[in-house]
């Protein structure tokens, strides 16, 4: 039941007070082989690093001219070196695929259409975890981007945290991460997170967020990395307590209407085996106008997550 409120009308702010907070808001989506759906068409290739430069004169960027001989120690120095700096870097073993690796083309078009189709709704956040949970990542990480031309340093925090470039398709279909780091000893978690705080969330939001996503995944991005985007169905709050309301202004009043807590939906970034925080739904598909807004106390530390289909996608 929902009703006008008393007399006076009042704002959001006044019965439910927002201060801006901080808040990430997120969506996890482990990249693992087992995610992957079977697909009748043929799945990519593995593409092989490129193939380390031959340790020679010629490969300097300087021209070669004639010099006096050097030492003893120097040529053994510079002979001993050679080889290392020519190394090619192992590629990174994502999970993304069940035996293969995952060009980075398919990171680059998913991430490429997430910026450029998804009007300012979503951010793509990436990060290296290892294949054995609880396991930490080892030290001195190495992540490059590289072709035959050029090599990429990607800098890598030390909780596995990395941003990637993007690149015009037919620059970065040649393209490979590569990493210092074993076979099989890590993972490439991809997450989609929205880019609106939960005291600036509104039903408008809520249905153009379901819309783009659709539209991202159905029409933007071809069929072989459509699985690493998922269907999107509305977008979930999660707070310390159950106590968020939409409310709006309607004919000289404020309405308010609670949200009621759904007992089936867990947190997100809940660990297994711990209680989730309670959480709500929002599909776009309720009777409420666009400019109904989300109402809730930023003590309880609202997070904002997108809202999965429960089918695997296709």
């Amino acid at each position: 039941m929902f009703s006008p409120a008393p007399n006076t009308p009042r704002s959001p702010n006044t019965s439910h007070p927002m201060h801006p907070v901080k808040t990430l808001v997120c969506l996890s989506l482990a990249l693992i082989a087992s995610a992957a759906p079977a697909q009748t068409a043929p799945s990519p290739g593995r593409v092989a690093a490129p193939a380390p430069a031959p340790a020679s004169p010629s490969a300097s960027s300087t021209p070669a001219t004639s010099a006096p001989p050097a030492s003893a120690a120097s040529t053994a120095s510079d002979a001993a070196a050679a080889p290392d700096a020519a190394q090619a870097l192992p590629t990174v073993q994502t999970n993304l695929q069940r035996g293969t690796f995952i060009p980075y083309k398919q990171l680059n078009q998913v991430l490429l259409a997430l910026k450029t189709g998804g009007e300012g709704l979503f951010v793509s956040r990436l990060r290296l975890q290892p294949k054995e949970k609880g396991q930490p990542l080892p030290p001195n990480i190495r992540l490059v981007l590289m072709n035959d031309e050029r090599t990429i340093t990607i800098p890598v925090a030390a909780d596995g945290r990395f941003e990637l470039p993007t690149f015009p398709l037919d620059e970065a279909k040649d393209m490979e991460l590569g990493s210092n780091l074993p076979k099989d000893a890590t993972g490439i978690q991809l997450r989609i997170d929205l880019t609106t705080p939960p005291d600036q969330l509104d039903m408008a939001t809520v249905r153009r967020v379901v819309k783009v996503g659709q539209r991202l995944r159905d029409e933007l991005l071809p069929w072989y990395v459509r699985w690493l985007v998922p269907q999107i169905d509305g977008v979930t709050v999660c707070s310390a307590r159950p106590d968020w309301q939409l409310g709006w202004p309607e004919n000289g009043q404020n309405w308010v209407l609670p949200l009621t807590a759904d007992a089936s939906v867990r947190e997100p970034e809940t660990e297994k085996g711990q209680t989730s925080r309670p959480c709500a739904v929002l599909t776009g598909q309720e009777q409420f106008p666009d400019n109904a807004r989300l109402l809730a106390p930023a003590a309880d530390q609202p997070k904002l997550y997108i809202r999965l289909r429960q089918t695997k996608p296709s």
